[in-house]
């Protein structure tokens, strides 16, 4: 089968996570034996160097395009309807090159923005559409207009909806009436638990906390609770890795507190980055106040550690007694509760359980294969009805 992946972007050396679950699912993919194609339309604002126009590369295997010209803010100024004829013009020349360089058997988009430009601007790639959702916007109570209008646009003419949790397919259902098919995110095998590569170190006990450094990760509550949290304060350490607006916000309240000495932001890490962080660590701790699913806690997992978790959409899913905590968002208490829980009662998590149980779940070639089942169910129907 040969498989175009819509993404957001292409992992890279200055943006580890640009596109890492689109590229993890492209790789388990290809190890099944199909083509798998990425492209991507970059419009973001970022300080540092991109390739003006369209670059193409391999990577493990993989062919990648990607199209970059000028950041979408600047493109704005001079009023929506500039920018959407900017969009509709990038999208157009990936367009063509894809046209000219392959023949595809399915349309993979992820993320509802990717998807509703792949329904407006792909539509002479002659191929069937399979869209998975992760994005948290969808799993609100109330959506933006924007979010609204778009997910109006686009779900209905897709072929097949996926969600990446029964939190997401009931948030669809409710705000757009379109039923979807739950796959879970896939977790990648660089993220294990092996011995050889656990902390040397047992002075402190090691809390890790990755993702974005934004509001919706709930970083201000974990802090707030770091400080009421009774345990010693030479007897553990936070340690918080990624990078975003929240940081400045983030310093100060750690320095309000006084807890320089337990709290380090670690900056952002690539995943061999994070995995030696998980694998120096006694326990994840992420207070995100909405998530469609939640990569980060089965990455931790998948390297035996317990978690701490907020009942924010996906967690619900796969958080148990024996692999760790839930609690509710923005709940300091209880965050500081159950941060104590952890650190007196570690003894009692199975770390190989965990892990164990992390792959047996949520594995790449897990994954995959649900993913390839999809992927030909819906190429048969579509031959059938064409």
């Amino acid at each position: 089968m040969n498989i175009l992946i819509i993404a957001r972007g292409i992992p890279s050396k200055q943006d580890p996570q640009w596109g890492s679950f689109e590229f993890d699912q492209a790789k388990a993919l290809k190890a099944l034996g199909h083509q798998v194609t990425i492209a991507s339309v970059d419009t973001r604002l970022r300080l540092y160097w991109r390739t003006i126009g369209l670059t193409r590369g391999m990577i493990d295997g993989i062919k990648t395009y990607n199209i970059f010209f000028l950041p979408g803010k600047i493109v704005r100024i001079l009023g929506s309807s500039m920018f959407n004829r900017y969009n509709a013009w990038l999208w157009h020349k990936i367009e063509k090159v894809l046209l000219k360089d392959e023949k595809f058997d399915i349309i993979y988009t992820h993320y509802l923005p990717k998807t509703h430009s792949a329904i407006r601007y792909l539509q002479h790639i002659n191929a069937p559409i399979v869209a998975i959702e992760h994005w948290s916007e969808v799993n609100q109570s109330t959506l933006r207009p924007h979010v609204k209008k778009m997910g109006d646009e686009a779900y209905p003419k897709v072929d097949r909806l996926i969600t990446v949790s029964y939190a997401a397919r009931k948030s669809i259902m409710h705000h757009f009436a379109i039923d979807s098919t739950v796959v879970y995110n896939m977790v990648d095998s660089s993220f294990r638990y092996d011995v050889k590569l656990l902390k040397k170190n047992n002075d402190k006990f090691i809390f890790t906390a990755v993702g974005n450094l934004l509001p919706i990760k709930g970083y201000d509550t974990l802090i707030h609770a770091c400080a009421k949290v009774a345990i010693p304060r030479n007897k553990w350490e936070l340690r918080i890795a990624g990078h975003g607006k929240s940081k400045s916000y983030m310093s100060s309240l750690i320095t309000k507190y006084g807890l320089q000495e337990n709290i380090t932001l670690v900056g952002q890490k690539d995943k061999a980055g994070i995995v030696d962080l998980l694998n120096q660590s006694d326990a994840f701790v992420l207070a995100s106040r909405s998530e469609t699913f939640g990569v980060v806690y089965i990455e931790a997992m998948a390297c035996g550690l317990p978690i701490i978790a907020t009942r924010c959409g996906g967690p619900e899913e796969f958080v148990n007694e024996k692999n760790g905590l839930l609690v509710p968002v923005d709940d300091v208490d209880a965050l500081a509760t159950a941060i104590k829980y952890m650190y007196e009662h570690y003894p009692n998590y199975n770390r190989q359980a965990i892990a164990d149980d992390c792959k047996a779940r949520f594995s790449s070639e897990v994954i995959a294969k649900q993913l390839t089942e999809i992927f030909e169910d819906v190429i048969a129907k579509n031959t059938i009805n064409s």
